[in-house]
């Protein structure tokens, strides 16, 4: 099948295929004379695999590592280390969530009182709801969040 075919088959963009192949999640597919991309079934299956572990967070390059095992068709060597990755992809989220929580009491709490109507400020500088300590002396508990998510294309 060509390229336009797996990628509606499996619900993605051509360029992701694309994308995968440069990679390494995909092998480079095989070319007719016209130039056109050929792929196979074992394609169109490793390509559903990719899929699903991304649906579950996994990183690409996790994926990547795991691949080669999905192709032999045996779990026996894929699933140990599937579980080693799905864990961590747990902690990680168990992570965000703390920092997420953590955020959602520091707004519902200090920052929420802080647009409440007051005096005018005597700076006139502007607007002065949510000046607070210094940046250096306290973080906000999202900002981890940022370095957090994963990046990367998909």
């Amino acid at each position: 099948m060509r390229i336009g075919e797996l990628a509606r088959e499996c619900g993605v963009n051509p360029k992701t295929i694309r994308y995968y192949e440069a990679f390494g999640l995909l092998p480079k597919a095989a070319r007719v004379p016209s130039g056109h991309r050929i792929y196979s079934e074992k394609d169109l299956q490793r390509l559903r695999f990719i899929r699903r572990a991304k649906q579950i967070g996994l990183p690409l390059a996790s994926i990547r590592q795991i691949t080669t095992y999905a192709d032999t068709g045996s779990c026996q060597h894929l699933r140990p280390r599937l579980k080693e990755l799905i864990a961590a992809q747990l902690a990680e989220i168990e992570g965000r969530i703390k920092d997420l929580q953590s955020l959602q009491r520091e707004l519902r709490g200090h920052y929420a009182s802080l647009c409440a109507p007051q005096a005018p400020s005597r700076s006139h500088a502007g607007c002065s709801c949510l000046d607070g300590p210094s940046p250096k002396t306290a973080r906000l508990p999202g900002a981890a969040l940022v370095k957090r998510v994963p990046g990367g294309k998909s």
